[in-house]
């Protein structure tokens, strides 16, 4: 009786120890999947602030090229009314002279 005793503490004590080194590699599987979880997300961030760095970047370059296109445009713009102005001063010069003294 007292061997089967023995033998039950026995079984009891080695099921304690295989519960605690379950228990041990259940957490070390926790913190492994934790770290590769946390690594994964490091790296998600890293790649999408990369990906927007260079968003921003092209942005930046189509604004510049747009705004430098515009103002060539208004450029243009402001080169004929000139051009038209000194053209045509002496007949609206004229126009005014005329449209003053019908009054």
């Amino acid at each position: 009786m007292n061997e089967v005793i023995m033998g039950l503490y026995e079984i009891e004590e080695q099921a304690g120890k295989i519960m605690e080194e379950s228990n041990m590699r259940r957490q070390e599987i926790s913190e492994g999947y934790h770290r590769k979880r946390e690594q994964a997300a490091a790296e998600l961030k890293a790649e999408m602030e990369g990906r927007l760095t260079i968003l921003r970047s092209q942005l930046e370059e189509q604004k510049a090229e747009e705004i430098a296109q515009l103002t060539q445009q208004s450029q243009r713009q402001i080169k004929a009314l000139n051009e038209s102005y000194q053209k045509n001063l002496n007949r609206f010069a004229q126009e005014i002279v005329e449209r003053i003294t019908e009054l």
